[in-house]
């Protein structure tokens, strides 16, 4: 949990306490969802089909409509991102999701204030290099930005995947120091993770290790046709959630569930309405809530698990 900053000194020497520091989310404005009117996306690459800004729709459908594809063989490309005039948000992460495993050459992220003069942000990566249908690239970055960018610096793009959705780890200059520890990263040391689902590999916890990637130390899948599960998580105290947003690498789903919460593990109290748990590889479910509590629980009301998706992680929305 992060601990409140120690004003003392500053309230004992008369001066003002120092502003909070911008903290990025994937929740922040800007971060999901349709951002189609808030943010310009061109590209210098030619597309198959569909459009460049169905990559901010907030749609994840293989298909022209939610998504697109470059054309095969294209070097030296590039994707940009435009927040508008007086708009700079400092981002330090991106989610990138595909239709189908296949990458596009190695690339850098990089933001600009002018749109000419560019700085580079992190290291290189291959763009689609993991096997999962959902990757997400990290970097350092402490600067706000109108202008970033994707450049290909070497390698050629492929044809084969629907390039669905990018999301942005993502703060706007002047954002309150909001944000809880329990809400993306490595949470194992902090949330405490149980479920009364069969697990055909990995352990149940890897959904909080903050890593992508398939495998039985970094995710996990469940065993098929089990109904009437629950996964369990235990914060420690008391946590208000407005939202989770689930990852898995295939769209099969796992039936329909409901997110319930508790302070004595004994007596639960639902929260928002009933969903399904899968059918896409990255989804995001909101709700109202304004009541803290210590313990949440998914719990599966109908259908049956599929074993296909290797569960890679959940990230919660805390108010």
């Amino acid at each position: 949990m992060l601990l409140a900053p120690d004003f003392s000194s500053w309230r004992a020497g008369g001066g003002a306490p120092p502003a909070p520091s911008p903290v990025p989310s994937y929740w922040n404005s800007g971060g999901f969802g349709d951002r189609t009117s808030s943010i310009t996306v061109t590209t210098t690459a030619t597309l198959g089909a569909g459009s460049i800004d169905n990559l901010v729709d907030g749609g994840y459908g293989a298909n022209s409509t939610d998504g697109c594809w470059f054309n095969n063989g294209q070097s030296t490309r590039e994707v940009k991102f435009d927040f508008g005039a007086g708009v700079q948000k400092i981002i330090n992460a991106f989610r990138w999701s595909q239709g189908t495993t296949g990458n596009h050459g190695t690339w850098v992220f990089e933001g600009s204030n002018d749109d000419s003069s560019y700085t580079g942000i992190g290291s290189s990566f291959i763009l689609g290099s993991i096997g999962a249908l959902v990757a997400i690239y990290q970097f350092t970055n402490s600067t706000a930005y109108r202008y970033y960018k994707l450049r290909q610096t070497s390698g050629i793009t492929n044809s084969g995947p629907w390039l669905r959705e990018i999301e942005f780890k993502i703060a706007a200059t002047g954002d309150a120091t909001s944000r809880d520890a329990a809400e993306t990263g490595d949470r194992t040391a902090s949330i405490t993770t149980s479920t009364t689902a069969t697990l055909g590999g990995g352990t149940i916890n890897n959904i909080l290790d903050g890593v992508i990637d398939l495998n039985t130390t970094d995710a996990c899948f469940f065993n098929s046709g089990q109904s009437t599960r629950e996964v369990k998580f235990d914060f420690g105290s008391g946590k208000i959630i407005t939202g989770f947003t689930w990852l898995q690498d295939t769209d099969n789903s796992h039936g329909t569930w409901v997110l319930e919460g508790s302070n004595d593990d004994s007596s639960y109290t639902g929260v928002g309405s009933s969903f399904t748990l899968g059918g896409l590889c990255v989804e995001t479910i909101t709700f109202s809530n304004s009541t803290s509590y210590r313990y949440y629980k998914l719990r599966q009301t109908a259908g049956s698990t599929s074993s296909t998706p290797w569960l890679i992680e959940i990230e919660f929305k805390l108010a």
